[in-house]
């Protein structure tokens, strides 16, 4: 399968969900005073959390994608399973924002974002072992320090979010926020460069 095509795809999917969300700002209801706006803020605090982590992942993905020469059947579905999980977003942010003070809308954001990073690293998985007889393929592989830093980090966060939660429900933004700062620190050291590269 052309690599290409499913870069397009990718981001086609990425874009609606993205208006998807900002398609769900409601417009505040009152007019003269700053407090109508200032009850929105839940949303816009989830949204910009959720904003941060899709141009994370789809930093990451593009990354993935650079550093791979074959696309095959069985990633195509794994990376339509990493979209699949990221079309969970747009509801998970509205009903967390809705109710950001309570376990199960709490539990359902941070199960999303679980989701989500299984089957990113599912994805990068079969990237790895369907190119690793190509040149770069190492730049996939789980095997480098960097990346199990970085995968000790996030089950490490993991853990913390769902102990969390229970007892205090607004945690799994706390935590879903840290993970996203995560995500945006571990990118690879190359992957600013790609473009020069190729």
């Amino acid at each position: 399968m052309k690599k290409s095509r499913v870069e397009a795809f990718t981001d086609a999917i990425v874009a609606i969900i993205l208006t998807i969300m900002v398609l769900e700002i409601k417009v505040p209801e009152g007019t003269s005073e700053i407090s109508a706006l200032l009850e929105k803020a839940p949303y816009f605090i989830a949204f910009i959390i959720s904003f941060i982590f899709i141009c994370a992942a789809w930093y990451h993905h593009h990354y993935l994608l650079a550093k791979t020469k074959w696309f095959s059947r069985r990633a195509f579905w794994a990376n339509n399973f990493w979209l699949l999980t990221m079309a969970l977003i747009p509801l998970s942010t509205a009903w967390v924002s809705a109710f950001p003070l309570e376990r199960a809308p709490e539990y359902f954001y941070f199960l999303v974002y679980i989701l989500w990073a299984a089957t990113y690293y599912l994805l990068n998985w079969v990237l790895y072992i369907d190119n690793r007889k190509f040149d770069g393929a190492e730049a996939l592989s789980f095997n480098t320090a960097h990346r199990k830093i970085h995968q000790f980090i996030d089950i490490f966060l993991l853990i913390v979010g769902i102990v969390g939660i229970y007892f205090l429900p607004v945690m799994g933004l706390i935590v879903a926020t840290l993970q996203v700062i995560t995500w945006i620190i571990s990118a690879q050291a190359d992957s600013d460069k790609i473009e020069i590269e190729e």
